[in-house]
């Protein structure tokens, strides 16, 4: 079998977690009698464990592909080689020393003049860039993968759920193993390019992020920027990357068309139109996109009706997004002057129901705000300092003065009252009870005041002092 020119180019780096600078990944890139055959797998069960198991894996398939049979189809071949790496990693001696089994995802991809053929087990993905636009080629075998399908969570919660590490379908979990293999080969075209990574980068770098590094750059320089991103992110895990760009077109369309149907731009999928069918039907103009990153969906199998080797247009699908999630299709949405008449009654109704609530609400607090009125309780009135006030009674000479009368102490002496100094208490006598009679005693006539106290009698004169007789001073003897 003739060779497809191509360049290809990978990269894988520990990561960033001082817990995993034991590499478990794996990546290889051979020319095989059937075609080029690319190869990733992440290896698990510890650092010794996952590091030999993806070693093992990727010399296991390399090895059944060389080695198959004459005439043997390539996706038989490719079944066949990952159901052998199983059976050998399952087998790995480092199970037992280690106390639990180890493991490996795998995703692989054997390019040949008839197509692409593509293989997985695991969370490893495979995306393919056609004409500006990137599609997932794979679908998950984890546990949010499920949840998303079955619409227990939402696609962008997919990537932070506690279960986002546990897969459901690895190399060395069992005997047997189910392998995920396309029915049909993926036509391409000169320039179309696949991209293979383990989780360790599709849990942080966006399919559009993939997208635009790829294109932009050589397969060396895309590879290594992918997996600087992915570090720069956290790089939480062992990263690797392996970039193919292809440089023939598959020899399966007669007049050499493009095969490859791109139907899905961002990360929704778009109907087809009715009736479309065939090579490029549903395909979104660059000059319609406005520069958005485009995802494609899966490439469809082809139909009874389309040419040999023509694949149809398939039915759309959702795409993944980065974290393992499905993203269900959009509605279709209206041109947008219908949907701007639409809502403009809306917004003229609440406008003039937001102006009724403000005037209800002057006029509520108008009504319920207290008045106040200053109020002069005594006049007042400016004059100059050398005037009298204008209201001053003292200095107003038409008001003539009020005599007051002086204050004397009537003649109380004259009526018999005894006059008694203001510091001695006078107690009056006691007045001599009547006998008890039968006879109801006569009204008692209210006493009279008199009006001037009696003149108290003058003072007896002072007795003569006698005069000092001079006292004689005595004699002391010499």
């Amino acid at each position: 079998m003739s060779q497809i020119a191509y360049e290809i180019a990978e990269r894988t780096d520990p990561g960033r977690d001082p817990d995993k600078q034991v590499n478990e990944d794996a990546v290889v890139h051979a020319d095989t009698p059937m075609g080029l055959l690319a190869v990733v797998c992440d290896g698990m069960g510890g650092h010794a464990g996952g590091q030999e198991a993806s070693a093992e894996a990727i010399r296991t398939i390399v090895e059944q592909i060389k080695g198959a049979p004459a005439g043997m189809r390539a996706p038989d071949a490719l079944r066949a080689a990952i159901v052998e790496a199983n059976a050998r990693v399952f087998a790995l001696e480092t199970s037992k020393k280690a106390g639990f089994r180890p493991g490996a995802t795998v995703v692989a991809v054997l390019v040949h003049e008839g197509g692409a053929e593509v293989a997985h087990v695991g969370d490893s993905r495979v995306y393919l860039i056609h004409a500006g636009a990137i599609v997932q080629v794979t679908t998950d075998h984890s546990m949010v993968q499920k949840m998303v399908e079955h619409q227990l969570i939402r696609p962008e919660e997919a990537a932070n759920h506690p279960d986002a590490n546990k897969i459901l379908r690895a190399l060395g979990l069992a005997a047997t193993v189910e392998v995920d293999v396309r029915a049909e080969s993926i036509p391409f075209v000169s320039g179309d390019t696949f991209v293979l990574c383990s989780d360790g980068l599709s849990d942080l770098v966006t399919p559009s992020d993939i997208l635009e590094i790829a294109t932009s750059q050589p397969p060396a320089q895309a590879a290594g920027q992918l997996v600087d991103l992915a570090n720069a992110r956290g790089g939480h895990d062992n990263i690797t990357v392996q970039v193919l760009r292809l440089r023939e077109s598959a020899r399966v369309s007669p007049d050499g068309a493009p095969t490859v149907v791109k139907t899905v731009p961002l990360t929704a999928a778009q109907p087809l139109p009715e009736g479309s069918s065939g090579a490029l039907a549903g395909v979104v103009p660059p000059a319609e996109t406005s520069g958005a990153t485009l995802l494609a969906a899966p490439v469809g199998a082809a139909t009874a009706d389309a040419p040999p080797g023509v694949a149809a247009a398939p039915a759309p699908v959702p795409v993944q997004a980065p974290s393992t999630s499905v993203v269900p299709a959009p509605a279709p949405h209206a041109p947008h002057e219908a949907r701007s008449g639409s809502r403009l009654p809306l917004i003229i109704g609440v406008a003039i129901a937001v102006a009724g609530l403000i005037a209800v609400a002057l006029v509520v607090y108008t009504s319920q705000r207290p008045s106040h009125r200053p109020v002069e309780l005594v006049p007042h009135a400016t004059a100059d300092a050398g005037e009298p006030a204008l209201y001053d009674d003292d200095n107003d000479p038409s008001t003539p003065p009020v005599p007051v009368p002086p204050l004397g102490v009537p003649p109380l002496a004259s009526q018999g009252v005894r006059v008694v100094p203001p510091a001695t208490k006078v107690r009056p006598d006691p007045a001599p009870s009547a006998p008890p009679t039968d006879t109801a005693a006569p009204p008692v006539p209210a006493p009279t005041v008199p009006t001037a106290l009696p003149t108290p009698p003058p003072a007896p004169p002072a007795p003569p002092t006698p005069p000092l007789s001079p006292t004689p001073t005595p004699t002391l003897p010499r």
